[in-house]
């Protein structure tokens, strides 16, 4: 009897090392294949919890443009050099679940940090993406690239993740990756500041707010004709 109870006991310690190598095994295998589905990147840690910036050589320069086609198969794309103002290139897929609250950033029309700032939404291409899926998702208002070559000239390293790029010397101004809009502002907001786009941009944002106040405080409203009145009293 003796003996029965310890080659049981046996039996079970066995099994115990066994379904805690499986777990342990399917764990991996799942963080895997979130990685690979784009939620996080390799190895990355709470990374949707905060705030990680990633800063490029001073020199270093984004390529002429972004091109592909839109969720409905029309060729577009958008130019990173000799235009005006910052482009934000938004890398987000269908699949991770942290792009989620981006997509729907982008379609309640969330706020830049400047009004030179433009964003342009990139997922990889109609063959590893689905484009009737994007569609779904891709934002009015918001251009919507479908291009895994823009992944790999960025060297996009995780989704969600965004580029600001200075589109009249096609410089990358900053990037990284974010786990909610506020966190995107916060990376843009410090970008700008320290590439000395922000005091403009700011400027121009507070003289904006403090006329429209002035105006509403005087009862002018926006459309208000006297808005639009010739000075001079000789006609519109």
């Amino acid at each position: 009897m003796t003996a029965l109870v310890i080659i049981e006991g046996v039996v079970i310690a066995l099994l115990v090392v066994l379904v805690a190598g499986l777990l342990r095994s399917h764990a991996e295998i799942l963080r895997r294949l979130h990685a690979i589905d784009g939620g996080e990147a390799e190895g990355g840690g709470g990374r949707a919890e905060g705030l990680a910036i990633t800063r490029r050589p001073d020199a270093s320069r984004a390529p002429a443009g972004v091109g592909g086609v839109t969720p409905s198969g029309t060729s577009t794309g958008v130019a990173l050099r000799d235009t005006r103002g910052l482009v934000l290139l938004a890398f987000l897929s269908s699949g991770c679940s942290t792009c989620r609250p981006f997509w729907e950033s982008f379609a309640g029309g969330a706020e830049m940090p400047g009004p030179d700032v433009r964003p342009v939404i990139v997922t990889k291409g109609p063959q590893e993406e689905s484009p009737g899926r994007i569609g779904e998702l891709a934002p009015d208002g918001v251009l919507t690239v479908m291009s895994s070559e823009a992944w790999d000239d960025f060297k996009i390293p995780v989704s969600p993740y965004f580029v600001l790029v200075d589109a009249a010397s096609g410089t990358v101004v900053g990037e990284g990756a974010a786990g909610s809009w506020n966190h995107v502002k916060d990376l843009l907001s410090a970008a700008l500041a320290d590439t000395g786009h922000a005091a403009t941009a700011g400027d121009t944002a507070a003289r904006s707010r403090r006329t429209e106040e002035s105006l509403k405080a005087a009862g002018i409203q926006p459309g208000d004709p006297s808005l639009y009145r010739n000075p001079h009293g000789d006609g519109p």
